[in-house]
């Protein structure tokens, strides 16, 4: 799959701090970005089969989409791929409005892990 509506943006900090992101579109939010150094650093180092395809792939076209409570700011973005399941954990971006951010992103092999996850679902895909 071709990276078509990722965008590489520079951001600023309000302290000068310049930031490199990757910007995406998600089913339910518009505007999700992942710091290039969240992806390098923990991302990519702690889970190397996810690439920045897979989570354009989950973000733009998920199987579902879950909160674990209506209160809490963090969406389950999900999607199997193959025999694979993955997982991008998208919340609030620090107090910016139309912003979102990816906590993280993993696979998983056992759907038991997503039993807490998936209390209040927000989107799911018709089959």
């Amino acid at each position: 799959m071709e990276r078509e509506n990722l965008k590489e943006k520079i951001r600023y900090t309000k302290t000068g701090k310049r930031i490199e992101t990757y910007e995406f579109e998600g089913r339910l939010h518009q505007k999700i970005i992942l710091e290039k150094e969240q992806f390098y650093n923990h991302i990519e180092a702690k889970h190397p089969e996810i690439t920045l395809e897979i989570i354009e792939e989950v973000l733009e076209d998920p199987d579902h989409v879950t909160k674990q409570s209506k209160s809490r700011k963090e969406h389950y973005y999900q999607k199997q791929i193959e025999n694979m399941n993955y997982f991008i954990v998208v919340s609030d971006y620090r107090n910016i409005k139309n912003y979102r951010f990816i906590q993280t992103a993993f696979s998983i092999n056992n759907l038991d892990f997503l039993k807490e996850k998936n209390i209040h679902y927000r989107y799911s895909k018709k089959k």
